[in-house]
């Protein structure tokens, strides 16, 4: 979970804030008020490619933020399955990832992605 504030609303797209940084990414839910603070979760649907859009990073500290006409984030990696599904926290929020392969041995990582592959799905704690 992941508390936000809404700064801007545009069809279905939200600009928010949030302890981790900024971003903007598809709502999905009834439409949200502007600078109306919400629980929501992420759910992040594109595929990762090591050294392409997911990399391993010296950084510690999640982050949420703006990259051009994408996203960037960077989580703590809690663990990868055989399938290609890897498990990231994103400051205690659990995301799976697809990805096509992984190295091992990263603690973090940032990975990058486009707007409209990022949802935000409200829910009331």
């Amino acid at each position: 979970m992941t508390k936000i504030t809404v700064s801007k609303l545009h069809r279905n797209k939200v600009e928010f804030t949030s302890p981790l940084g900024n971003g903007v990414a598809v709502w999905c839910g009834e439409p949200p008020e502007v600078s109306g603070r919400y629980n929501v979760e992420f759910d992040v649907d594109d595929i990762f490619k090591w050294g392409l859009n997911i990399n391993d990073v010296c950084q510690e500290i999640p982050e949420i933020k703006v990259n051009g006409d994408g996203m960037l984030f960077v989580s703590q990696v809690i663990s990868y399955e055989s399938d290609g599904v890897l498990t990231v926290s994103l400051g205690g929020q659990i995301i799976f990832l697809d990805v096509e392969s992984y190295p091992g041995g990263s603690k973090f990582v940032s990975f990058s992605t486009a707007i409209k592959n990022i949802s935000l799905y409200p829910f009331e704690v």
